[in-house]
């Protein structure tokens, strides 16, 4: 479709998911009128809503959406058909579109894509190739579904010609059930991990793996470039099945990758690597990091970017907010926040946070919040996930009632299973529970208390933070 003129009034439903927020704010700097509805408006996204002057109704209030009376509609995906101002849309014939398709029709057909895809990795990799492109000069465009640290926003219409974007392999809409990133006009794709997720919406392994055979295809073969890591060995064989006519340019810790990830250092101050000769040092730590950056390093340089300024803007790069983020330092004990909830995200934040802080004791809060983390489909990875940690506590699974009894995550059995390694997990418990744990451990040891969860976990951090506070 044609897209709406600057200055046309667009509205947002599900407002607060970090990629809708971030197309909001795009569109505002553009010259949109914007406002939006949701449930709740939790920070980061709440506070950068908020910052940027763009209202925020929190129902789904029809009257509301007919006082903004707008000329286009943004349907997020986590809106339902039956949400009652999606049927007001529907009724009114009011133009719509998804979040991907409004942004394919407002930016992408335009621009050089450089789309970030993956089970794991994609927000850090986005903001990292984001913020090496900013730093050199090239002004690119950008959308990330996370608050960056380094740069001014999760989202930028540039001067430049480059558009970076977080391609996430969730579905689109009710309205179309493929994945975002088929939206995308990859002319580099950065391809990071591949593992089931998203139980919820993809019922096998192979379905979701169909998104992404679908996904490479659409890298041009002239001068597109397919960027992989060779550490997850499915990408590998997938672009063996099905061939694709762009280049590919492996990289990781693979000896068979072609750019090797070598001599990884990690200590207190972060980690360094080298990787074509030269190293890299950055304030970020774990293996999963380092592929992060090398993906980012790579299609850089493929976009232009010279060595020196590569070196420069790694070393100045902070990641992403919920990410690894210290939220507070309470005397000597630390209270860090990451959005890790798949396993094997939990296990190598874990690992990263004892390499940092080999002097503290990592204590882990979790919390079963996602579609994929609530269920069962996982249970056998989470029952070692926990084993870096010297201790862990697991709440009860977030909205329980709403999943059959055989499809729940198994809380109780991942205890017993890190009980056996000899590893001090316990759960279900409630965070009541879990502060007067935790306030315990800090009067006999220096702490990292690690908080997971891919929502707020009801204002853990600040709980946190308060309870250690106190003499």
């Amino acid at each position: 479709m044609d897209a709406p003129k600057p200055g046309s009034r667009i509205y947002f439903l599900a407002i607060c998911g970090t990629g809708m927020s971030a197309l909001a704010v795009l569109l505002k700097s553009r010259g949109y009128q914007i406002a939006g509805s949701d449930i709740a408006a939790y920070p980061p996204v709440g506070d950068l809503l908020k910052r940027e002057n763009i209202p925020v109704h929190l129902a789904y209030d029809v009257e509301d959406l007919k006082k903004f009376a707008p000329d286009y509609v943004v349907i997020g995906n986590f809106v339902r058909r039956d949400n009652p101002q999606a049927q007001y849309v529907l009724e009114s014939k009011i133009p719509y579109g998804s979040f991907p398709s409004t942004l394919e029709d407002f930016f992408l057909k335009k621009t050089k894509n450089l789309v970030v895809v993956g089970t794991h990795g994609k927000t850090t990799t986005t903001t990292c190739l984001s913020h090496l492109l900013n730093f050199a000069g090239l002004d690119p465009s950008y959308l990330i579904g996370g608050i960056p640290v380094n740069l001014p926003s999760s989202s930028h219409f540039g001067e430049g010609s480059h558009f970076v974007i977080e391609g996430d392999e969730y579905d689109t809409a009710f309205f179309d059930k493929e994945s975002k990133f088929l939206h995308y006009r990859p002319l580099y794709a950065i391809m990071m991990s591949l593992e089931y997720d998203h139980a919820d919406i993809f019922p096998t392994n192979e379905a979701m793996e169909k998104m992404f055979r679908k996904f490479i295809h659409l890298v041009p073969g002239d001068d597109g470039i397919i960027f992989y890591c060779a550490d997850w060995k499915r990408i590998g064989e997938l672009l063996k099945e099905e061939k694709p006519k762009a280049k590919q340019i492996s990289f990781g810790f693979s000896d068979e990758a072609g750019h090797t990830i070598e001599d990884f250092l990690e200590n207190e101050k972060g980690m360094s690597f080298i990787m074509d000769g030269t190293r890299y040092q950055s304030s970020l730590t774990g293996k999963f990091n380092a592929q992060n950056l090398a993906a980012a390093i790579l299609a850089a340089r493929a976009a232009g970017v010279k060595e020196d300024v590569l070196v420069k803007a790694i070393a100045e790069f902070r990641g992403v907010k919920r990410r690894q983020e210290v939220r507070g330092e309470v005397g000597g004990h630390l209270v860090i926040d990451d959005f890790a909830h798949h396993p094997t995200a939990v296990r190598e934040v874990i690992r990263g946070m004892r390499a940092k802080y080999p002097k503290h004791k990592i204590v882990v809060f979790f919390e079963p919040r996602s579609n994929t983390s609530r269920r069962a489909i996982l249970q056998k990875e989470f029952e070692s996930a926990f084993l870096d940690a010297d201790a862990g506590f697991i709440a009860p699974v977030f909205k329980i009632e709403a999943l059959p009894p055989d499809d729940r995550l198994d809380i109780p059995k991942i205890v017993k299973s890190h009980a056996a390694h000899g590893k001090k997990i316990f759960g279900p418990i409630m965070q009541e529970d879990m502060l007067n744990e935790a306030a315990a451990l800090s009067k006999t040891d220096s702490c990292v208390f690690l908080v997971l969860s891919n929502g707020n976990f009801d204002s853990l951090h600040e709980k946190l933070l308060s309870r250690l506070n106190v003499k």
